[in-house]
């Protein structure tokens, strides 16, 4: 069992904070917790990036402590790990993680991506020199076995590749796909894998996706009092350490905060939610939420957590084979090609007001070149076409 794990706190000020903790006593670890406040908080990294690297330090304070290996006695003799040690420090970290309350590690067999591999030593790397610095910080004759030391962890990194994102296929669904997903999701289809009391919530979850393009993030964030039901809008807004949140991991907004108009169907498939499904789970004292847990008991009422949004698209996703790329994220792609579809029939809106226009809609920067890349998949999905009807 691991005894070195990960652990997310709420802050009386409504911050998110991460520790890496031993089970066995409760107490944080010292060099973690002094690292992780002085490196990643001071930054204001997100919480997400925090755990990020808090899952990596503590993934190599468990195999120090299974091989029995003091690492800050290591590094003040000078010691440091050896290459059969690094090694198995590389080979350890392949592990997946396993999902709970205080984040543990899984001793299956189950390898995590060179991704995430990459990441994990990264954040390993960064840390030990910290923490070799920090130590050997009289004994400057030790820079160069630092050097050598830290250059040894990240050269076991994997080699990730980073395709280029104005290249290859569309990432968005297809017609077909849509078809197949929007039946699926209908309340009362036969197809449909949710049980009742969740099918009108579960379904405008995938039609706000689908209709504003938005992130989990931004979904989840959502409060009834961010609808305008007289004007027909909804307003993404940032609500970072936000104190009235339960949620540990707060589904975080990391775009621009902007209102978007609704159309008659979106506002009328909202409305029937809150007024026939909501408010029959809803607590007496809430935060207001737009979506909330219909599950029975403690949870009943509070915020649709993150690890919840996911297991929805999963069960939708492994229902059909046609559905098998299926991400939240995804139908944000979809919503772009659309918008290209929908721009390329207006021929008085030019490419710098479509990118404009796409800018505020998504949330990004103007001019930050995010909007260049969706008109570029458009424009190359065109030039096929017409390269094909030039052959034919």
């Amino acid at each position: 069992m691991s005894n070195i794990v990960t652990n997310i706190f709420i802050m009386s000020s409504g911050e998110r904070y991460c520790t890496v903790i031993d089970k066995r006593t409760g107490i944080p670890l010292f060099y973690p917790s002094l690292y992780i406040t002085t490196n990643l908080r001071c930054k204001s990294d997100s919480i997400s990036t925090i755990e990020l690297h808090a899952c990596g330090i503590a993934l190599f304070y468990r195999f120090m402590d299974e091989k029995k290996i003091d690492i800050e006695s290591r590094i003040s003799s000078g010691m440091f790990l050896n290459n059969a040690e690094i090694d198995g420090l590389r080979d350890y970290i392949e592990r997946k993680v396993r999902k709970s309350k205080v984040v543990g590690y899984d001793n299956s067999q189950q390898l995590v991506s060179s991704g995430t591999k990459h990441l994990r030593l990264t954040a390993i790397a960064r840390y030990l020199e910290w923490l070799s610095n920090l130590i050997l910080k009289d004994a400057k004759h030790n820079g160069v076995k630092v050097d050598v030391f830290i250059r040894n962890i990240k050269a076991r990194r994997p080699r990730v590749r980073y395709r280029n994102k104005c290249l290859g296929a569309n990432k968005s669904l297809d017609q077909k796909q849509l078809d197949i997903l929007f039946e699926v999701i209908r309340v009362g289809s036969d197809f449909n894998p949710f049980k009742s009391d969740v099918q009108v919530r579960n379904r405008l979850i995938i039609l706000m996706l689908y209709h504003l393009g938005v992130r989990a993030g931004e979904l989840l964030n959502i409060k009834i009092s961010d609808i305008n039901f007289s004007n027909h809008t909804i307003s993404i807004r940032r609500r970072a350490d936000e104190k009235s949140d339960p949620r540990k991991k707060q589904p975080l907004v990391k775009t621009l905060e902007r209102t978007i108009p609704l159309s008659d169907v979106v506002m009328k498939e909202i409305h029937n939610y809150i007024l026939k499904e909501r408010r029959g789970h809803k607590l007496m004292k809430e935060e207001g939420y737009l979506f909330i847990t219909h599950k029975s008991g403690a949870i009943r009422g509070l915020p649709l957590s993150m690890q919840a949004y996911h297991k929805i698209i999963n069960v939708v996703r492994k229902l059909c084979p046609d559905l098998y790329n299926l991400t939240g994220h995804k139908l944000r792609h979809t919503w772009n090609y659309r918008f290209s579809k929908k721009m390329d029939e207006m021929d008085l809106i030019n490419e710098e007001q479509q990118e404009q226009i796409r800018s505020y809609l998504m949330g990004w920067k103007m001019g930050s070149g995010t909007a260049r890349v969706y008109n570029q998949r458009f424009i190359e999905k065109k030039a096929g076409e017409i390269a094909i009807k030039l052959q034919n």
